[in-house]
C-alpha cells in the first residue's frame, strides 16, 4: 500500500465516501431527467434506472473489494474516482445529445413499446453503469484502508457507511430542489464531477505524484464542460420560445401564427395548446366542451365551473370564450392559475 501522507487524515477518508455517495445520487437524479424526453419519466423507466444503477453498484462492491485484497494500493482508487469524474462529466454528451436522441427517432416509428423499454435499458447500460460501478468500488476499499485494527474495525466500518449515506440523501435533494431548476441537467453533471475531480486532484497533488493524470483528467473536464455545458435538449430545434426545466418538468414552448403549444418531458409530443384567438385546438381539449353543454350551461344565463388540474388553462379559456355567462374557476395543483378573460375568475390553492 501507498503510504501517501494525506491517507493520515482519515477526514479525507470520509469526504471520499461521502461525496461518492452523493455523486452516485446525483448521476441518479440526473438520468432521469436527462432520459425523460426520449423515453419518459414513467415507472418503468424508473425502474430500469434504478435496477441497472444498483446492479453497477453490487459490481463495483465485489470487484473493488477483492481488488483492494490483492493490491491495496489507493493510487489505484484515486484513478478510478477521475476516471468516474471525467465519464460523468461527459454525459451530457454522449448521453443527452446522441445516443438516446438518435435511438429514440430510429424507433418513434416502430410505436412498440418493448422496444422504447429496450432502449431505454441500452442506454443506461451504455451511459450511467460505468460510472456507477468505478463509485462501488469505493466503499470496500476504503474499508480497507481505514481499518487499523479489529478493535475498532465495526465503528470504521459504521463510520464510512453513515458518511456514504448521508451523502447519498444530500446526492438525492440537491439535484432535484437546487441545481437542476437554478442551472439545468448538464450542468449538475457538471458540478458534481468536478467534486469528484477535486478529491481526486487533492490526493495525487499532495503528493506530488501522477502530474500527467491529473493534468489529462482536468482536460478532459473542461473539453467536456465546453461541450456539454449547454441545457438544449432538442439540439435541433431553432424555433423555440423557450426550453428550460423547473422542479417538475422538462418545459419547452413553441409559437405558431395561431397557437402556443407547451410540451413537458417529451421532445416529440403536446401537453397543452393556447389558442391566441377564438377558436376550437383540433386536440382531445374540445371534447371536454361536451361537459357544460351536458350540465347544461349553454341554457343558463349565469353559472359556475369549477376546473381542477387546470394545468395552463386551455380548458377555461374555451369554456370562458364559448359559455359567457360561466363564471369559471380554474385551480393548479401547485400554484395559483394565471389570470383569465374578464368573464373568469381564479382561485389559489388551499
Amino acid at each position: 500500500m501507498n503510504h501517501r501522507p494525506i491517507l493520515k487524515n482519515k477526514v479525507y477518508l470520509y469526504l471520499t465516501e461521502f461525496f461518492s455517495g452523493v455523486s452516485v445520487m446525483a448521476v441518479e437524479l440526473g438520468a432521469s431527467r436527462l432520459l425523460a424526453p426520449y423515453f419518459s419519466s414513467s415507472q418503468i423507466v424508473w425502474t430500469i434506472i434504478i435496477g441497472t444503477i444498483m446492479i453497477a453498484l453490487a459490481l463495483g462492491n465485489l470487484w473493488g473489494g477483492r481488488t483492494a485484497d490483492k493490491n491495496p494500493d489507493t493510487d489505484r482508487l484515486y484513478r478510478r474516482l477521475l476516471l468516474a469524474a471525467v465519464w460523468i462529466a461527459a454525459i451530457p454528451v454522449l448521453g443527452k445529445l446522441h445516443y438516446p436522441g438518435h435511438l429514440r427517432g430510429s424507433l418513434v416509428l416502430t410505436i412498440n413499446t418493448n422496444f422504447l423499454i429496450i432502449a431505454a435499458f441500452c442506454a443506461c447500460m451504455v451511459i450511467f453503469v460505468f460510472p456507477c460501478f468505478l463509485l462501488g468500488t469505493v466503499t470496500p476499499s476504503l474499508v480497507k484502508y481505514t481499518v487499523d485494527s479489529l478493535e475498532d474495525n465495526g465503528k470504521t466500518v459504521g463510520t464510512l457507511g453513515a458518511c456514504n449515506t448521508i451523502g447519498s440523501i444530500l446526492g438525492t435533494f440537491l439535484p432535484t430542489f437546487v441545481t437542476i431548476p437554478a442551472v439545468g441537467t448538464a450542468v449538475t453533471f457538471l458540478l458534481f464531477s468536478g467534486i469528484l475531480l477535486a478529491i481526486g486532484l487533492i490526493y495525487f497533488l499532495s503528493s506530488k505524484v501522477r502530474w500527467k493524470t491529473c493534468l489529462v483528467s482536468v482536460v478532459l473536464f473542461v473539453l467536456c464542460a465546453v461541450f456539454g455545458h449547454n441545457g438544449s435538449f432538442a439540439f435541433w430545434e431553432d424555433d423555440l420560445t423557450y426550453e428550460g426545466e423547473s422542479v417538475y418538468n422538462y418545459l419547452q414552448v413553441r409559437e405558431t401564427e395561431d397557437r402556443t403549444i407547451l410540451s413537458t418531458n417529451v421532445l416529440f409530443g403536446v401537453q397543452s395548446v393556447r389558442m391566441k384567438e377564438e377558436g376550437l385546438t383540433g386536440m382531445y381539449y374540445d371534447y371536454a366542451l361536451a361537459a357544460p353543454v351536458m350540465a347544461g350551461l349553454a341554457e343558463k344565463e349565469e353559472g359556475s365551473l369549477l376546473v381542477l388540474g387546470n394545468g395552463t388553462g386551455t380548458f377555461a379559456h374555451q369554456c370562458a370564450a364559448y359559455f359567457p355567462g360561466v363564471q369559471v374557476e380554474g385551480w393548479r395543483s401547485t400554484t395559483r392559475s394565471p389570470t383569465w378573460p374578464t368573464n373568469t375568475s381564479t382561485c389559489p390553492r388551499r
